[in-house]
């Protein structure tokens, strides 16, 4: 970001509170909306925050738009951060991604694919997934299989309506996809869940420490999946067990019948060897691909949970083929 853009404008509409700025070199790039109309960019915008209304959060919404690509509008990858948030030293109030997500924001760019980074945190209070965040009920609040969904919902709404001041849709409203990175990870497999396919009658539970948790308690169903929703998700090293939100634990022997997650949408699975949530995730891959679900892995050797930001060569091996695996859904080959 070379320049930030002071003035900020507020859009109010019935369903969602935008508050946005801009980092450009020329000024605000905005055009001038208005009461329930979308959010309009200049051809020459770049990175754009915004904030959309979650419940009682206010969600940020970080965009950002390739450059020199030649295109009349993008596919886009909708990215969910993991356990240690989004931001730069956990400082939201500076609006400067971590490197991680930054290194991201760009390769996603030079690949004329629009980058979309959503903040399920910040906006609810918390820095990081640790202490009271990581157990019931508290973590509740951040849940990656039922609140997490909504936000990338919401910010899938948001961006699909998005226009140039031209009048061209932005972004190409199938062509969106999503990524996840560990709680975000977990977070991107339950916003792909088919809610058409859970069985009459379904209680939707939680189990923490061997205590149960329902609907009395706080745990609250998936909401119904978008008309037109994601093209798919690739998903880096999270846990698949979901706290038995889907029923059966993926490796249980009855999980066949007794766990009832399933994606409306493909799926790439990036699995370490090494990592602790990995076992669950193979697991859930061989029941996916048992119901001949289009489920795709790729096992990396030798390195464990949160290896796409250190400093090995698996990172840009998984990120290549993240790459080809986006490009082969949106069909840019």
């Amino acid at each position: 970001m070379k320049k930030i853009i002071k003035n900020f404008k507020i859009v109010l509409s019935a369903t969602t509170i935008l508050v946005f700025f801009s980092c450009s070199e020329d000024g605000n790039p905005f055009g001038q909306p208005s009461n329930n109309e979308p959010l309009v960019l200049k051809s020459e915008s770049k990175d754009t925050l915004v904030y959309t209304k979650v419940g009682d959060a206010s969600i940020p919404v970080y965009i950002s738009i390739p450059k020199g690509c030649d295109m009349e509008d993008y596919p886009a990858v909708m990215v969910l951060h993991g356990s240690d948030g989004m931001w730069l030293d956990h400082d939201a109030s500076k609006g400067q991604m971590s490197g991680q997500f930054t290194e991201w924001k760009n390769l996603l760019n030079s690949n004329c694919i629009a980058a979309v980074f959503v903040d399920s945190y910040s906006g609810r209070g918390v820095k990081t997934r640790t202490g009271k965040w990581t157990t019931a009920p508290d973590n509740f609040k951040i849940s990656s299989q039922f609140i997490r969904p909504r936000d990338a919902n919401a910010a899938l709404k948001l961006v699909q309506e998005v226009k140039f001041s031209d009048g061209r849709y932005t972004f190409r409203k199938k062509q969106i996809a999503l990524l996840g990175f560990s709680d975000g990870a977990s977070a991107v497999a339950s916003t792909l869940y088919d809610t058409a396919i859970t069985p009459e009658g379904w209680e939707w539970k939680q189990t923490f420490d061997g205590q149960s948790y329902d609907t009395n308690s706080g745990v609250i169903p998936p909401e119904p999946m978008p008309v037109e929703g994601f093209a798919g998700g690739v998903f880096y090293y999270g846990g698949s067990g979901a706290f038995n939100y889907y029923g059966k634990s993926p490796c249980s022997e009855d999980a066949l019948e007794g766990n009832i997650f399933q994606p409306y949408a493909p799926m790439l699975y990036q699995i370490p060897s090494e990592g602790y949530l990995s076992e669950n995730t193979l697991c859930q891959i061989d029941l996916l691909q048992e119901k001949d679900l289009p489920v795709e892995f790729k096992i990396y050797t030798g390195v464990g949970h949160g290896f796409d930001f250190e400093d090995n060569n698996k990172r840009i091996i998984a990120r290549t083929n993240a790459i080809t695996w986006y490009k082969k859904i949106f069909d840019m080959d």
